[in-house]
């Protein structure tokens, strides 16, 4: 009977796993494209560095690769205190899996105050899941604008 009650308990347990992490991992690829975007355009350097994994990589077109949460939060922070630019992405593909998303799509960098393109490209986008939620692993931009 001990035997029994405890096969069933864990396989309730094992049953009731994809159920907490589909609730974590409920954000759609648009959402986490607008999550980027909302924490860059007001410019909250804390908040998009949380975005990214303790381990993230963040490859910049002529500019190399930065890696960790709080180097790639220095880039970002540097970047928007040059021209305090918008950025809008525009997702055109992804692979979802349960535990990953891949998004891609182009990008418009535009004058905070004017509205005028200042450049654009393409921009790649790696999300995993993990115990807190969806954080960006790996994220490449390529400037087409030069």
């Amino acid at each position: 009977m001990k035997l029994r009650l405890a096969v069933a308990a864990a396989a309730l347990a094992f049953l009731t796993l994809p159920a907490a992490a589909s609730a974590q991992g409920d954000a759609s690829v648009q959402e986490l494209a607008n999550r980027w975007t909302a924490a860059y355009n007001s410019m909250d350097i804390p908040a998009l560095a949380r975005l990214y994994s303790d381990n993230a990589e963040l490859y910049i077109h002529r500019e190399g690769r930065i890696i960790g949460q709080a180097a790639i939060g220095d880039y970002w922070a540097a970047d928007v205190q040059r021209a305090h630019p918008i950025t809008v992405l525009h997702v055109t593909d992804s692979v979802v899996d349960a535990e990953m998303m891949l998004v891609h799509g182009n990008y418009q960098v535009l004058d905070r105050n004017t509205g005028v393109p200042l450049g654009g490209g393409r921009f790649a986008h790696i999300w995993v899941l993990d115990e807190d939620g969806w954080v960006l692993d790996r994220d490449v931009w390529v400037d087409r604008s030069q």
